[in-house]
């Protein structure tokens, strides 16, 4: 009997074991998930993403997906989401099951898609520059891009463009905006009207000679013909009308601007646009290779009429960074003028700024007979500037209205031997994209409307009958720069 009932505690105890093992099995755990980053993923209008995160314990799992904490989905372990509108949205995953519940969460950013918008009509004459300026919406992002083109020439790279066209007619404008993933084009024709110009830079705003032996500041035209007309002495006022008169049916009458120094400033009757990947401008200058002047240009942003100070750039060429002294400077002073029976002695003084202070006189001789214009007039040749006898019986020199007595030539200095490399009138290609700031970073112009010209270069010449003495020929009538025409390379009228 005790037999029996161990038997049956035995059984009961088995059947007790195997009951607690069942349940064990049967005990849920509770689910997890990863592969969830926590980086926003950035979408675009019309994209679709599918989220599928890792998920362990998926036995007897149930799934639900919010969408900015609203119920979306559910039943499944993926999502596909479709981006339909911008926003920020939170996507959250819920998974559960007797063991528990765990949820992750998706950021998604769907941005905005870029819009741009322009005026309805473009119009502008020729050889002026029309400020662009779209409205561009889109992302809130700081890595836009815009490229503006017509047909495959590349025309600019700033969301603002500054057009402007040396020739008339139609052309189809592209934008090209670029931000993240998203790109736009946009196309707008512009309408280009024709006009009329002169392509020499007539007009003479300002001339600023620096005298020498022989210096003949009245020339407008060839130095050569101070005796058969090209000789004016006016009031300073009046020889800028003078000049940019003759200049503007002779683009070849020049300007003596003299020694070191000298400079003259003249205006375009429009834009000289500054065409990529080509020369823009032809300067004819009396001068050496080694002697070429320095060129500024300035673009008329302001609309003023006027080369502001701020809208000064100079033009890179070989002779850029060579200046040995930046800040020269020479004062030139007229003395008096003497006569005798027989000729002419016209005294003026120059000194400069340097610490160890160079000085000296000029004296102009010459006799009354050797000084007389075709027309009978006394020449002005040798003059100090704005200095002239008008009177050929009295041989009374006086300064003319608006010119000085005493004045200063300021700028940078490239002192260079010119031994061999004679003078000549040469024709010098000028490229607007050179265009630099004081600080020798490139500035991009949409055009230029006023060119200013000046002597750079201090001459000295080996004197051979010496040795190697080296002579100073910076007022010497030789080496002097003259300017010609300066003259509109686009322009096919």
């Amino acid at each position: 009997m005790k037999n029996l009932k161990d038997i049956i505690f035995l059984k009961l105890l088995v059947i007790v074991l195997l009951f607690a093992s069942s349940c064990k099995k049967e005990l849920q755990v509770k689910p997890t998930i990863s592969g969830v980053s926590e980086d926003a993923t950035i979408l675009n209008i019309g994209d679709k993403l599918t989220l599928a995160p890792n998920i362990t314990n998926t036995r007897g799992n149930s799934y639900v997906w919010l969408v900015n904490g609203k119920e979306t989905a559910s039943g499944q372990p993926n999502y596909t989401f479709q981006a339909t509108e911008a926003g920020t949205f939170d996507i959250t995953l819920k998974v559960s099951n007797k063991g528990g519940t765990e949820q992750q969460s998706f950021k998604l950013i769907v941005e905005r898609p870029i819009v741009i918008s322009l005026a309805d009509q473009l119009n502008v004459s020729m050889c002026n520059v029309l400020e662009i300026t779209p409205a561009v919406t889109g992302p809130d992002r700081k890595d836009y891009e815009y490229e503006w083109s017509i047909g495959d020439s590349v025309i600019g790279k700033k969301l603002n463009l500054s057009f402007i066209s040396p020739e008339s007619g139609t052309y189809e404008l592209t934008l090209r905006a670029t931000a993240g993933k998203q790109t736009v084009t946009y196309k707008r024709k512009i309408a280009v009207k024709a006009e009329q110009y002169v392509k020499n830079a007539y007009t003479v705003l300002e001339y600023a000679p620096a005298p020498g032996k022989n210096h003949n500041w009245s020339i407008i035209g060839s130095a050569d013909n101070w005796k058969y007309g090209d000789e004016y002495p006016l009031a300073y006022n009046d020889f800028l009308a003078k000049a940019t008169g003759i200049r503007k049916v002779n683009a070849n009458a020049a300007l003596f601007l003299g020694s070191w120094g000298g400079s003259a400033t003249f205006k375009f009757d429009h834009t000289v646009a500054n065409v990529a990947g080509k020369t823009d401008l032809e300067l004819n200058a009396f001068c050496s290779i080694r002697d070429q002047p320095a060129v500024y240009v300035a673009y008329d942003r302001n609309k003023n009429g006027m080369p502001d100070e701020d809208e000064w750039y100079e033009l890179k060429n070989d002779d850029y960074g060579q200046d040995d002294i930046p800040e020269y400077e020479m004062i030139f002073t007229y003395n008096k003028t003497e006569t005798d029976a027989r000729r002419i002695y016209s005294y003026f003084n120059w000194k400069d700024n340097q610490p160890s202070l160079a000085k000296g006189e000029v004296v102009t001789n010459k006799t009354f007979t050797s000084s007389m214009t075709a027309a009978g007039a006394f020449s002005s040749r040798g003059f100090f500037p704005g200095l002239n006898v008008a009177d050929n019986t009295t041989k009374q020199a006086v300064i003319m209205d608006g010119w000085k007595t005493s004045f200063s030539r300021k700028g940078k200095r490239v002192t260079r031997n010119l031994t061999g490399a004679a003078p000549f009138f040469q024709k010098l290609n000028i490229d607007i994209d050179l265009a630099v700031n004081k600080k020798g970073e490139r500035i991009q112009l949409p055009g230029i409307d006023f060119v200013k010209v000046q002597k750079v270069v201090y001459p000295f010449q080996q004197d051979l009958s010496t040795g190697n003495v080296m002579t100073d020929y910076n007022m010497e009538e030789g080496r002097m720069l003259q300017v010609g025409s300066i003259l509109d390379k686009h322009l096919k009228n």
